[in-house]
């Protein structure tokens, strides 16, 4: 089982990557801090990954670490995912707009991005998609 996200103001994956560069360098690690907690966590946790949604399309995923359940200082209960480094870009697919996060099942998950081993390029494959030759 895998979770799915919106990446709110992530114009590319190299944003994204640059984004959180930046929280590891001030918090030293990769944590995505959410309200709910998923009940499917331990499912997600096994084997799953966080799929970003990116100016309307699933781009990239990283693997799920760990989520953990934290209190903090206001006393609310957040969910802390914790992602691996790594950003693995997937096939382009349009995903319409949701708020907060939402399951997406290893059926439906798209694969990983590659040809004959060969690393395609996310952006180009979004802008051919948009102009309906793929």
């Amino acid at each position: 089982m895998n979770i799915i996200k919106l990446a709110v103001g992530i114009n590319s994956v190299e944003d994204l990557k640059d984004r959180q560069e930046l929280k590891r360098q001030k918090y030293g690690n990769n944590t995505h801090i959410t309200r709910l907690f998923p009940k499917k966590y331990l499912e997600v946790k096994n084997n799953g990954s966080m799929y970003w949604v990116i100016n309307g399309f699933i781009s990239v995923r990283q693997k799920i670490r760990d989520i953990k359940k934290v209190e903090h200082d206001n006393g609310i209960q957040y969910c802390h995912i914790i992602l691996d480094k790594k950003l693995i870009e997937t096939q382009v697919i349009r995903y319409r707009p949701f708020q907060g996060w939402r399951y997406l099942n290893m059926e439906k998950a798209p694969k990983d991005l590659s040809l004959d081993g060969k690393r395609l390029d996310g952006e180009l494959i979004k802008t051919l998609k948009e102009l309906c030759i793929i």
